[in-house]
């Protein structure tokens, strides 16, 4: 269909009407272009003229060129730009990849599973808008370590092809941009008529557990759809390397998740173990700890609730005898916290807390040896609460039973006032590298929480798709085991703020966290979405699914690409390795000044770069 952007006012109305009325049966001239960019980039909505969009680190401007090991998931996405009138009846589809030189073809009647999803999954992206960007705190430094594009439409849900048609599933229709209304917590907008906008869709592919598919070049096209008629192919090539990326993760993402109180509100008809089931599974694809969030983490010692959640701790549950599929199967979790939050699960006196910590470390050395539990004890201590900290570690390292091996965690930085009390240092401005070394000498250990540029990638909405991939190189780097995230379902806002637990719109508007201090994030504390809205109808998906999101996808990067350091370290030596993982984070942790600007990169090319250097030396043994 032909722009009318050029007609007089009162013509273009009436054609716009005529479309609507008629039920917008737009035709494939609405596609100005489509293009593809690998998982490191958010394409803003309407940044049709992004840098990427001509050439990046798997697009050419013609073919799109993947590579990868076996059990890896490569992530990419097709944006398609579509005109101001709009389009309708927009998906994808990808054809079974197609062995260069055998023929083998992955998928047909022998497609690998990937969840319940097969192993090409469709994601279209959904878009929250920020007019206001989250201020310099805890999120980021200073100006000069903020993303350098805060504001617009932003993408972040993913959308899962099969949800509700009109509500992101497939086909997906783009309604005309005409000079929209837009009402954002009750200011109206008047949004102008532009020329072009883009629709981003995401793919995840799959590559085989099974090493008897050749190594090697395969093709396929991703078809591009509207209104029931293929646009446009775009070619692909992707590379089997000849090595399996581990199930197991040797560096850990503990995330939080609501409990599962909360969270049945937005599944009815499931029960708990049905929802945790669903989380469970959707996080332990994309390679994190989900743990922290169920009654088994928050209650007294209560050997049948442990029993039940021991298949999760020995990898039981994530095997196809359980109906899991896909990256990591039959490995167990690695982290158990024990009163999360600090709730005081162990009791208040000291013999209740002597013998409460001998039930759980017995347990866990008879049941779940290899999973590393210790007592949440505080959350963000400050010093009025130092004495209270020592006091009960004092009972709990004293105990004369075997509750003494029982380890203690916070959330604060190391303090030397606590440095007798406390195992595990979990801290939110940065790790001080320089302690790392002695600490793991006498059996303890030092972690990083949540996110703060510069010294590592943000959560909030408005980091760049990187943030939360660079960790995962920040982890390599520097030895560092675990990353926390406070929250990841955080549907209903936190009660301590202005908004005190009111159910978020969480498809509609990107605040989701603000203090007693008006301190507040866009984003904060959501990597899933639901996949159900019993609160907000209209904007129901229809799923019974955790659907992920773009942040979520550069953790599961992330946590990939250490796995790629990791083996590519096996095959040419650790100086080496860190060298190079050197030229890509030049600067983390406390080596920066929180006023100082970013010193990883901030695009996804980079990253790939070295990654196809890594899986250089993978091959090739150098």
């Amino acid at each position: 269909m032909k722009s009318t952007s050029s007609f007089p006012g009162i013509v273009k109305y009436i054609i716009l009407l005529i479309l609507l009325v008629s039920g917008f049966s737009g035709t494939n001239a609405q596609i100005v272009d489509v293009w593809a960019v690998g998982d490191g980039e958010k394409i803003f909505k309407y940044d049709t003229d992004h840098w990427a969009k001509a050439e990046n680190s798997i697009w050419d401007g013609e073919w799109i060129n993947l590579r990868g090991l076996y059990n890896e998931v490569l992530g990419f996405q097709i944006i398609v730009e579509v005109d101001s009138t709009g389009a309708m009846g927009l998906e994808l589809s990808m054809s079974p990849p197609v062995h260069q030189k055998s023929g083998t073809t992955i998928g047909g009647s022998g497609a690998i599973r990937y969840g319940d999803h097969g192993y090409i999954e469709f994601f279209s992206q959904h878009y929250l808008h920020v007019k206001n960007p989250t201020q310099p705190n805890w999120f980021y430094g200073s100006e000069k370590s903020a993303p350098s594009k805060m504001t617009g439409w932003i993408p972040d849900a993913l959308i899962p092809s099969n949800a509700l048609e009109g509500k992101g599933g497939f086909p997906l229709t783009v309604p005309p941009t005409k000079e929209q209304i837009y009402r954002h917590q009750n200011i109206v907008e008047m949004i102008p008529r532009r020329a072009s906008l883009n629709q981003g869709f995401w793919i995840d592919f799959y590559l085989p557990r099974d090493q008897e598919y050749p190594a090697g070049l395969y093709s396929s096209e991703v078809q591009i759809w509207a209104n029931g008629k293929i646009f446009s192919k775009i070619p692909v090539q992707i590379e089997i390397v000849n090595a399996y990326l581990p199930d197991e993760n040797r560096s850990n993402v503990w995330v939080y998740s609501s409990g599962m109180d909360e969270l049945g509100a937005y599944f009815p008809g499931l029960n708990q173990k049905e929802i945790r089931q669903l989380i469970k599974f959707e996080a332990h694809r994309h390679r994190i700890e989900l743990v922290g969030g169920f009654k088994v983490h928050q209650s007294v010692f209560n050997e049948a609730i442990l029993e039940d959640y021991k298949p999760y701790l020995d990898g039981s549950a994530y095997t196809p005898a359980y109906g899991y599929h896909g990256p990591g199967e039959g490995i167990e979790e690695k982290l158990f916290p024990i009163g999360m939050y600090g709730r005081p699960v162990l009791g208040t006196t000291k013999e209740e807390i002597q013998t409460e910590s001998d039930k759980w470390v017995l347990w866990f050395e008879n049941n779940a040896p290899g999973v590393n539990y210790f007592k949440y004890m505080i959350d963000e201590p400050g010093p009025s609460q130092y004495s209270f900290i020592n006091e009960q570690a004092g009972w709990i390292k004293s105990n004369p039973g075997p509750g003494k091996k029982l380890k203690l965690q916070v959330t604060t930085g190391y303090a030397e006032d606590l440095k007798e009390a406390i195992d595990i240092w979990d801290a939110y401005n940065g790790v001080e590298l320089e302690r790392i070394d002695a600490l793991k000498k006498e059996g303890k250990d030092y972690w990083f929480y949540n996110g703060n540029r510069p010294r590592y990638g943000s959560v909030i909405l408005e980091g760049t798709a990187v943030d939360l991939r660079a960790n995962g190189w920040i982890k390599y780097l520097f030895g560092i085991n675990t990353w926390f995230v406070w929250q990841s379902t955080h549907w209903t806002h936190n009660s301590q703020g202005p908004k005190g637990r009111l159910q978020q719109r969480i498809f509609n508007e990107p605040l989701t966290f603000i203090n007693e201090h008006l301190e507040w994030g866009n984003g904060d504390g959501v990597l899933f979405y639901p996949g159900r809205m019993p609160h907000q109808l209209d904007e129901n998906r229809g799923l019974n699914r955790f659907m992920p999101s773009i942040r979520l996808k550069n953790i599961r990067r992330g946590q990939q690409d250490f796995e790629l350091l990791w083996l590519a370290e096996q095959k040419a030596g650790s100086d080496k390795i860190e060298a190079l993982a050197r030229e890509v984070v030049v600067k983390a942790m406390d080596e920066i000044d929180m006023n100082d600007k970013v010193y990883w990169p901030q695009h996804g090319d980079a990253y790939d770069a070295m990654r196809d250097r890594l899986l250089d030396i993978i091959k090739n043994g150098k």
